[in-house]
């Protein structure tokens, strides 16, 4: 008997963080991890953090206590929920008969699970005459009617005031129906929390059925979603009511999930293209920016190409033709000395690359992965650089000085920890770059545009700062001395 009764696992009652609706009764499991995996699951999110109804943050499984609610984020902060809020989303009221439209609403109470028998209540303040009202029922039992008179305070207080005529009993204030001026049916819980049936929705995707809410449906203004959900939009639904989208809803998940969190979740089995073309579809304006850098990245080639490969597309192709190497794998490649002008190297992967004394002026390396990358002696005049990924690399007597006006563009770009001696920088625009713990002695900044930039920690023993433009740069714990030239 009490191996028995210890096998029987504590059940708690979550919620998605900052509602009270939608909530699911969920088994403990032994792992904190697989109870990550069933919320997410169950609530249709990626549940990634747990609180309490205090707010409370728990992340272990030993802290939950049984039918204890809780509330599931996908790594925001927890969402407070006024106490005046009820379980079903809405305000709690401590008296039905006071809300609704004018006049007052007849009440419908109904036993539990039952659609007829009600008792039809006016209530006092209404129009009618008479405070309270008379109603007949019949009892399946027999074929005699018993006058019973139930006021409107009997109602929530007596729970056995009439027999509705379905299985005897009382009435189940669970299962009180407003009937309002406008035709809508609000369910009352016994709590007094009035539950809102227009705002949840149920959506068929493909044969899956999603349910969520019509504010999260149309979060995005000028998506098609937000429009199929307008008042002037005639969509179509199945005979269950729930609105067809004839779209795959293995694609659909992380459309609804980013629209629910803000955050973009993409299932490992789920192709990036896939998505954006979804997002695409929809309209989802926010995810779009996001999920193209996304196809960008992964459709990079995979293959490293070598030295001898690159020097055949070089022999191969005319010398005043725009190469386009966008996207290509050389980490770790020999290249050094090899004339690689106005080629577009965007997001290329030069990582730990040998680039030294390279001729790379007026070359594309928009956000390049230069990182470890050796550029000694390295030509970079007129080029851009823009967002690259420079962290760790050498660029000893590198130059990037101005020529005819052509300005090599590095706005941006991470210098962090990189060896930078005797590079020539005169004129480049540096701005907003990060060079925190770089070496910059004997550096040549003559004109160059260093505004908003992190300069913290470097070392700028002989460096050439005349007429640099070092406004709001952060120079904490930097390094000069006397053979330093100052901007002025």
């Amino acid at each position: 008997m009490l191996s028995s009764m210890t096998d029987i696992r504590k059940r708690v009652t979550v919620f998605q963080n900052g509602k009270r609706v939608g909530g699911k009764a969920i088994s403990l499991p032994k792992k904190w991890s697989e109870f990550l995996k069933i919320v997410s699951k169950k609530l249709n999110i990626p549940a990634s953090r747990i609180y309490n109804e205090d707010g409370g943050e728990i992340d272990e499984i030993e802290s939950i206590v049984a039918k204890e609610i809780l509330y599931a984020s996908c790594g925001e902060h927890f969402i407070h929920i006024p106490k005046d809020i009820g379980y079903f989303g809405q305000p709690t009221i401590p008296n039905p008969y006071l809300i609704g439209p004018s006049p007052p609403p007849n009440i419908f109470p109904f036993h539990n699970g039952g659609g007829s028998g009600g008792i039809d209540i006016v209530p006092s303040g209404s129009s009618s005459t008479n405070s309270t009202t008379t109603t007949t029922t019949t009892t399946s039992s027999s074929s005699s009617s018993s006058n019973t008179t139930t006021s409107p305070n009997n109602l929530l207080t007596s729970p056995s005031i009439v027999n509705t005529g379905v299985g005897g009993g009382g009435v189940n204030h669970n299962m009180i129906q407003l009937l309002g001026g406008n035709g809508c049916i609000t369910g009352l819980s016994s709590c007094g929390a009035i539950i809102n049936n227009n705002e949840w929705i149920s959506l068929n995707v493909g044969g899956r059925i999603f349910s969520t809410t019509r504010s999260t449906i149309i979060r995005d203004k000028d998506s098609m979603l937000a429009k199929m959900f307008s008042e002037s939009w005639d969509s179509a639904k199945d005979i269950n009511g729930a609105y067809l989208i004839d779209r795959s809803p293995d694609y659909f998940t992380p459309i609804l999930n980013y629209l629910r969190c803000g955050t973009i979740v993409i299932d490992e089995s789920l192709n990036v293209e896939g998505v954006y073309q979804e997002a695409r579809f929809f309209n989802i304006t926010g995810m779009l920016d996001k999920l193209a850098s996304l196809v960008e990245r992964k459709s990079r080639s995979t293959d490293v190409f070598t030295r001898k490969d690159v020097i055949s597309i070089l022999l191969t192709s005319s010398s005043n033709s725009s190469l386009r190497c966008q996207g290509l794998n050389l980490a770790g490649v020999d290249l050094s000395k090899l004339d690689l002008r106005n080629i577009n190297f965007k997001m290329t992967n030069f990582k730990e690359t040998n680039l030294s004394k390279c001729n790379l002026d007026n070359a594309l390396l928009q956000e390049a992965d230069l990182s470890g990358a050796n550029l000694t002696g390295a030509s970079l005049r007129g080029s851009n650089l823009t967002g690259a990924n420079l962290e760790d690399c050498i660029l000893k007597g590198a130059n990037f000085e101005d020529r005819g006006g052509q300005r090599a563009t590095l706005e941006n770009v991470n210098f962090k920890n990189a060896s930078l001696e005797e590079a020539n920088f005169s004129g480049a625009n540096l701005r907003v770059c990060n060079f925190k713990s770089a070496n910059l002695e004997n550096c040549n900044f003559r004109g160059a545009d260093l505004a908003g930039a992190n300069l913290e920690k470097c070392n700028f023993r002989g460096a050439n700062l005349h007429k640099a433009n070092l406004i709001g740069v952060n120079l904490k714990g930097a390094n000069f001395d006397i053979r330093t030239v100052s901007s002025r």
